[in-house]
């Protein structure tokens, strides 16, 4: 690419810890100065999806993790190791809690605005609900509640957008 990024932030970036993942191809492929990774989950399921990430992030470093990791045959079966392991990407990783966070964030403010539908939505809406009404009148039972659900679903979907 001939553009050269300054900086990327990748959210969700726990989908990038399959190396064979496409959309880690193409990031790679680009020139990025800096590179961010925003996830909930860096370390899932295995140590190499760990290093997936920190490869993006900086090879280097993947490739002395990857010798400190080989060293205990690809395990980490003691404390040490895990804080050896922890040490070594405490200047990559900023961890912060959902208990810590909240603190900070303002209160949740609702703003409800109505907006009339278009008249293209107006007829999209009547004929779900003429589709569904006989269905609609039995009403709420156990059996047919994924069904008011998916109904629901559809009338939510034309108000944002009939199409």
């Amino acid at each position: 690419s001939s553009i050269r990024w300054r900086v990327a932030i990748v959210d969700e970036a726990h989908r990038l810890k399959n190396r064979k993942c496409k959309l880690l191809g193409n990031l790679s492929n680009i020139f990025i100065e800096h590179r961010v990774l925003l996830t909930g989950t860096p370390l899932q399921n295995t140590l190499d999806e760990l290093l997936s990430l920190l490869n993006f992030l900086d090879p280097s470093r993947a490739n002395a993790l990857e010798a400190v990791i080989q060293q205990n045959s690809g395990r980490l079966e003691s404390n040490i190791q895990v804080q050896q392991i922890q040490a070594f990407l405490k200047p990559v990783i900023l961890r912060r809690l959902k208990e810590d966070v909240e603190k900070n964030i303002a209160p949740k403010e609702e703003t409800i605005i109505e907006v009339e539908m278009t008249s293209i939505q107006k007829k999209v809406y009547r004929g779900i609900l003429e589709r569904n009404l006989t269905f609609l009148i039995k009403g709420t039972s156990s059996t047919n509640l994924p069904s008011l659900m998916n109904v629901m679903m559809e009338l939510r979907k034309c108000c944002n957008h009939p199409f």
